[in-house]
């Protein structure tokens, strides 16, 4: 299961370990893991996409 998210800041990053570090735009969003979106929310260097009734959107 992955959630969208959007960048706030540009820079390198990566949701899994093992993944390659890639650089992101501020405004691109990407499908990634709950816990790195969580980790990247709390940094205020992404923000949590959502429908427009604010429901969260979900990939399975």
């Amino acid at each position: 299961m992955k959630v969208l998210i959007e960048y706030t800041q540009a820079d390198k990053y990566r949701d899994q370990a093992w993944e390659s570090k890639t650089h992101r735009m501020k405004g691109e969003i990407q499908a990634v893991t709950p816990s790195y979106a969580f980790q990247l929310i709390t940094q205020k260097k992404a923000s949590l996409v959502t429908s427009d009734n604010a429901q969260i959107i979900i990939i399975p």
